[in-house]
């Protein structure tokens, strides 16, 4: 069989440099090329130094990728940059080993355990909103990273992150991230080759970051008492036991990835939500309603949330608007078909969820908020493949549920608690890093008289 050659009726995105193609307008601001590749149609090719690539903004072809044809794809060059913090964490792996991690790991994330998990996710939240003074100018973004990071290591390691070493990750993986999104658009090899400051940044803040790790899974390793239900606690076991895929470095690698995907993006989603509930009073003040009805000023429960049907809305409308996982890719491992094109074996091919969740053929004015797209009658509408915020398929985020538990019940913590009110009329502009993030994001909160 002959081999598969790129199609030529694809579009090529124009503004190409010699050499270099679209990578200095991909690393100088991603999201604007992103956005402006996605105008031209469901798929466009890029070049991204030697490397040609493709970009998908349609939600039938990314659903095509992530779920029935999940098997023609790996990983991508994204996920290849990550690789030296993560190694073959849960996110990285392949195949039989990603299955039997799955397959070990899934039971810290079913439903009945992340209910045990509520507690933990509201008491830390309360001990942050109670330490406000009424009237205080809050930088939402960092209150919610420090938050998410207590959040993750106290519900799925059974641990409490000492204040330096949340503060040490707060200046670490931002920087990791952003290096790794460069190192996306140009070869790592460039940027690596000659040592500047932002290479020299890159490479110290992954050896503190793995550091911390190694110091944290070395602590947890030594504690005679192993009965805690959670994720650290089951691989521990299954090392003890004999299972080959679980040693010391994948413990440690899956550490990090949790930490990692902990920290990056449930602070997100929980910062634009906060900063769409004060840019609309009028959606605050139903949502508080909402809250004050089912929760009668008592703390959140686990069985509270199915009630918070509003408050859902609103969480989801933001991760719509402002989806942590913005764009990420994939790496045909054959040669396929996407679409109507056929993509020969070993090519990028990159998507972008936010053009996906801005499709105007799925929601109408897109850039407008909207909680009430997601009223039943109005969700019906919307095909389950142009909402993803989470991926989709057998590679969908592991802890999808823990993070929509952990967002609901610290917004309405947050709501039972608070107003917010924006400090600025002007406009926060995201910041297209490993998740989509705010720029400096200061509000006022005042406290509630109830």
């Amino acid at each position: 069989m002959a081999a598969i050659t790129a199609a030529p009726n694809v579009p090529i995105t124009p503004g190409r440099l010699p050499l270099i193609g679209h990578a200095f307008a991909m690393w100088r601001n991603p999201l604007k090329f992103f956005n402006s590749v996605s105008e031209q149609g469901p798929l466009a090719r890029i070049q991204l130094g030697p490397l040609h690539a493709y970009l998908v903004s349609n939600h039938d072809l990314l659903y095509d990728i992530l779920v029935r044809k999940a098997k023609d794809y790996e990983k991508g060059m994204q996920y290849d940059r990550v690789r030296t913090m993560l190694g073959n964490g849960i996110l990285l792996s392949e195949d039989e080993l990603h299955r039997s991690q799955r397959l070990l790991m899934q039971p810290a994330f079913h439903h009945t355990q992340i209910a045990t998990y509520l507690g933990i996710m509201r008491d830390s939240a309360t001990a942050v909103f109670d330490s406000w003074e009424d009237g205080q100018r809050v930088n939402m973004y960092p209150m919610f990273y420090e938050l998410a990071v207590r959040i993750v290591i106290k519900a799925l390691f059974s641990t409490d992150m000492a204040e330096h070493d949340i503060k040490e990750v707060y200046r670490c993986m931002p920087v990791v991230i952003s290096g790794v999104e460069r190192r996306a658009a140009v070869p790592p090899a460039l940027l690596d080759r000659v040592p500047t400051r932002g290479s020299k940044m890159f490479h110290s803040a992954i050896g503190r970051l793995t550091k911390v790790g190694r110091r944290i899974v070395s602590d947890l390793d030594s504690q005679k008492d192993r009965t805690a239900n959670d994720l650290m606690a089951r691989l521990f076991a299954a090392r003890d036991s004999g299972n080959p895929n679980v040693t010391d470095q994948q413990i440690h690698e899956e550490f990090m990835t949790m930490l990692t995907a902990g920290s990056e993006t449930t602070p997100s989603a929980m910062s634009w939500t906060a900063y769409l509930l004060g840019e609309h009073p009028d959606v605050q003040r139903k949502l508080q309603a909402e809250v004050d009805a089912v929760l009668e000023g008592r703390p959140v429960t686990a069985e509270d949330l199915p009630k918070l049907e509003y408050t859902r809305q609103v969480v989801t409308e933001s991760l719509r608007m402002y989806p942590p996982v913005w764009a990420l890719g994939r790496r045909t491992r054959v040669d396929t078909q996407l679409g109507k094109h056929r993509i020969p074996r070993g090519t990028e091919v990159l998507y972008s969820i936010y053009a996906v969740h801005h499709d105007r053929t799925i929601y109408p004015k897109p850039a407008t908020f909207d909680p009430d797209r997601w009223l039943p009658e109005r969700r019906r509408e919307i095909p389950r493949s142009a909402f993803m915020p989470f991926g989709a398929g057998v590679r969908n985020c592991i802890g999808e549920s823990f993070a929509w538990n952990e967002i609901q019940a610290v917004i309405a913590t947050l709501a039972s608690k608070w107003h917010v009110r924006p400090t600025s009329d002007k406009p926060v502009e995201p910041i297209a890093m490993g998740a989509l993030v705010p720029g400096p994001l200061p509000m006022t909160v005042v406290r509630r008289k109830i």
